[in-house]
């Protein structure tokens, strides 16, 4: 097995980052491949800005492998190429969960020439919440409710044979201040403090601070329980490599919701 990413670094300035005190920085914005003999496995397609990195490996992919393509979930760092990779790879198989996009892709009544790159009726495949899904002897994928999420249907995977954990929008926290920095971070040192991420997380995750969500610091305990993670491949941000450096990650993000849920509306 092999595996790509592919998409774009981004420059951030003040008025759009999402970051929290990072007012001019550099952030990757990721989508996944994952590819054996027969397969070319896409966790999310990216933003529409990475459409030609998205390109070029279709054009190495396609033309000779089964393409099936993941989305975490329905927002345009997920999905900004799903139409490109469709144009590219006409017998694209859709692995979905349920919900968003999946109506109108597979609606019979859509006549698939209107629109050949994106429209009509495709193959579905079920990637349901604690389901598992096998490409040959190589990739094995566990299908997982995001423990954290904005957007209710968003899914994590999780792929046994990399250990990795494709986290969707959740764990981008560590970015870059150099366009050529590289999108991987394997030392413990270059990771946010848990206060770092405390004061990220409510930039995507509104509802957090000051919420009573017990459930939800459980559900994140029995994902990290539950799977040897090695690597944390979220859609932006850098991506975590190495047990010691996941395990450090997990721990200083779990601090951090564990400190945004305790808060009351007088001191937020």
């Amino acid at each position: 097995m092999r595996d790509f990413s592919t998409g774009s670094v981004s420059r951030y300035p003040g008025d759009l980052t999402w970051t929290a005190d990072s007012p001019d920085s550099w952030e990757p914005l990721n989508c996944y491949v994952l590819v054996t003999e027969r397969d070319a496995v896409f966790l999310d397609t990216g933003v529409r800005s990475a459409r030609r990195q998205v390109e070029q490996a279709l054009g190495q992919l396609a033309p000779r492998l089964r393409v099936s393509v993941f989305p975490s979930r329905n927002e345009p760092d997920c999905i900004g190429n799903l139409g490109t990779v469709l144009a590219h790879a006409e017998n694209t198989a859709l692995l979905f969960g349920g919900g968003g996009i999946l109506e109108w892709i597979s609606d019979p009544n859509v006549d698939e020439m209107q629109d050949s790159s994106f429209l009509g009726r495709r193959e579905i495949v079920p990637a349901l919440n604690g389901m598992e899904t096998t490409f040959g002897e190589d990739l094995h994928f566990h299908w997982i409710d995001a423990p954290v999420k904005q957007m209710f249907l968003t899914q994590w995977a999780y792929e046994e044979s990399s250990a990795t954990l494709f986290s969707s929008d959740f764990f981008g926290w560590v970015h870059t201040d150099d366009e050529n920095a590289g999108v991987v971070c394997s030392d413990i040192a270059l990771l946010p403090t848990a206060t770092e991420i405390a004061r990220e997380i409510p930039q995507h995750f509104n509802w957090i601070p000051g919420a009573h969500c017990d459930e939800v610091l459980a559900a994140y305990d029995a994902v990290v329980a539950a799977h040897r993670v090695d690597r944390i491949a979220p859609v932006h941000g850098c991506v975590i490599s190495g047990a010691d450096v996941v395990a450090e990650m997990f721990r200083r993000t779990r601090d951090a919701l564990t400190a945004l849920v305790a808060r009351t509306e007088e001191n937020l």
